[in-house]
């Protein structure tokens, strides 16, 4: 017996053989086109359990062309194998099928998956490579972005927003790190205190904006003559400290008298008002805490203050001072 006539009389044959195969479809009708059984991978295909016993042909499969109507009478069967490519319903899961007539005027569609053609495939692989080089360059920007809204972030946390300048904070970061380094490798580390002699009297002579000015002016001067492994950080208010690396403390009182004299012959406020800035100088010594170099350094500021103003005094480690004697940074 021939093939084609097994399948005509014996159709749960070829559907019995195929009922676990995943690339092959089988499907058996009735003479008025309504399902009477199928293979597994139709139900798999259809993400269902249930077989679509008694349902129509025409709303499982369908042309591949969506305009098309599925039309497979009897009468446009022929008693041999001919090819129609279908496709399982809204999916694009296409099948070319041969139909068998079988007893009782029914029919039987065997189908064999479809794969891509080789210009299908290359034109699909263009398709995902153009997506993925724009995904790739929109992925790009974005992060692009993001690292430069991170660093924007990252300098406001660690700026005075008025001087430019490295606020306290950052500043105490920077310091802990240079003063280890130093400590670790026995190299040179000076302290610089700055504050604005007579400030209030700016502000209330000439107003906020006028010493605003003033501290701009400081800011932009402390980072004009520094270098780039030197920090000038706003301390408070209209102190600045700056920490000198690999700077003995002849090396720190020079820079600290650039400062002052650089300011003190500038018209700030061009209106002839000389502003003055006095400065006290310590540098790492043995014993020092991080805490104990920034006092000295502040005990020798007040030094400065308290002998006249405008003037750079040094305080050695072995001169430290207990407070200011009551004098107060003006």
């Amino acid at each position: 017996m021939r093939i084609a006539d097994i399948i005509r009389t014996s159709p749960e044959i070829p559907v019995a053989f195929l009922e676990h195969t995943d690339t092959v479809l089988a499907v058996v009708t009735d003479d008025n086109q309504r399902i009477i059984d199928c293979n597994g991978n139709l139900t798999r295909s259809l993400y269902t359990n249930q077989k679509p016993v008694g349902r129509p042909l025409s709303q499982i499969l369908c042309p591949v062309d969506d305009s098309e109507k599925l039309s497979l009478t009897p009468s446009r069967i022929p008693n041999f194998l001919f090819p129609v490519i279908l496709k399982i319903c809204y999916t694009e899961a296409a099948y070319r099928c041969y139909a068998f007539e079988i007893a009782g005027g029914g029919m039987i569609l065997i189908g064999d998956q479809q794969g891509k053609t080789d210009n299908d495939i290359l034109h699909s692989m263009s398709m995902l490579n153009n997506e993925m080089t724009s995904l790739s360059r929109e992925l790009s920007k974005k992060n692009r972005e993001l690292e430069a809204a991170n660093r924007k972030i990252t300098e406001l946390m660690r700026t005075d927003p008025l001087t430019g300048l490295a606020n306290r904070r950052y500043f105490q970061e920077r310091y802990e790190e240079a003063f280890s380094l130093a400590r670790r490798n026995d190299f040179p580390l000076s302290l610089i205190l700055l504050d604005l002699d007579h400030f209030k009297q700016v502000n209330d002579t000439y107003g906020h904006d006028a010493g605003d000015r003033v501290l701009k002016t400081m800011g932009s001067i402390l980072c004009e003559l520094g270098r780039l492994e030197d920090l000038p950080a706003r301390f408070g208010g209209e102190e600045f400290i700056v920490f000198l690396s690999h700077t003995d403390a002849d090396g720190a009182m020079a820079f600290a008298d650039r400062v002052r004299n650089t300011i003190s012959h500038m018209d700030i406020l061009e209106n002839g008002y000389t502003v003055t800035a006095s400065a006290g100088v310590a540098r790492l010594e043995t014993g020092d805490s991080k805490e104990g170099l920034i006092k000295r350094t502040d005990d020798a500021l007040y030094r400065a203050k308290n002998l006249g103003r405008n003037r750079t005094e040094f305080l050695p480690k072995d001169n430290e001072t207990d407070g200011n004697n009551g004098k107060a940074k003006a």
